[in-house]
């Protein structure tokens, strides 16, 4: 994909993919076999990248929560909707980071579903900063990870349904939690924009802080580091060979890898692909 733009036939091929899924797709169908899918960023020696090790990942059936996406909505200030106004706000909440069932369908045999954490990718080629008319999604040289400036989108949604991993939302209500509640080293969200997961880039990432989801997970289940650094863990991890990335046939090279996922549930119903 051209770093310049991205083209009009391109644009409508995501759009009527991403419509064409609708809102209750199986998040198995997101999955596709990568091999190594490790390319490395080619502006930047320092690429923040994280491991989700679906082994560990038990979907914090323990916990009256999900531990990862609570933990995300304190430190972000990311309006849980839902909690205050019932199951028909489910619609209108926006998230940085879900926990769906992955459902394998297999004729014949009944297999229980496995929990999939599910967050921005961070794309090395990101089709939401190509489509963006205003250039308020970019992707940040130094490390690169994908943003977005609040004060230059004008909530198009451009981005939403140019993004193959469903991992944007629209902000349509101010948070409920009031404002002395809220973490006051991130400000509060802008009403009518765009938000994704920023890897918790307010954070002092460079000295070692990591992101909330990653800190607080019970299950140690996600792991965080720079992927040009051989020495880290998330880097030993992609060189292993058995991590895969969602959509890989779409070359967006992600900076988000799964461990624990078979050839037989990468493969199944790429109705994205």
């Amino acid at each position: 994909m051209a770093n310049e733009g991205m083209d009009r036939r391109t644009f409508l091929k995501f759009g009527g993919l991403i419509a064409a899924a609708g809102a209750a797709m199986p998040a198995s169908q997101l999955l596709v076999t990568s091999g190594m899918a490790s390319s490395n960023s080619t502006n930047t020696s320092l690429q923040y990248s994280m491991t989700v090790d679906l082994n560990k990942c038990d979907g914090c059936y323990q916990y009256d929560k999900k531990i990862c996406e609570q933990a995300c909505r304190d430190e972000n200030n990311v309006p849980d909707l839902q909690a205050y106004y019932g199951e028909d706000a489910k619609r209108y909440t926006p998230y940085w980071i879900r926990v769906a069932d992955m459902q394998q369908e297999v004729p014949g045999a009944e297999i229980d579903p496995r929990p999939i954490p599910l967050l921005c990718v961070h794309c090395t080629e990101p089709p939401c900063v190509h489509v963006c008319p205003t250039k308020a999604s970019f992707r940040r040289e130094k490390d690169g990870i994908v943003l977005i400036d609040e004060h230059r989108c004008i909530g198009c949604r451009y981005c939403v349904i140019a993004c193959p991993y469903r991992a944007r939302t629209i902000v349509f209500r101010d948070n409920p939690v009031p404002r002395d509640d809220q973490n006051a080293k991130v400000p509060a969200m802008m009403l009518g924009v765009a938000t994704k997961c920023t890897f918790c880039a307010h954070k002092d990432l460079d000295a070692g802080e990591l992101p909330a989801c990653v800190e607080q997970c019970p299950k140690q289940a996600l792991t965080f580091g720079n992927r040009d650094d051989a020495n880290t863990t998330v880097a030993k991890q992609v060189a292993s060979g058995d991590t895969q990335v969602l959509r890989a046939n779409l070359e967006l090279k992600p900076n988000v890898f799964y461990l624990g996922l078979s050839r037989q549930q990468a493969a199944l119903d790429e109705v994205l692909g």
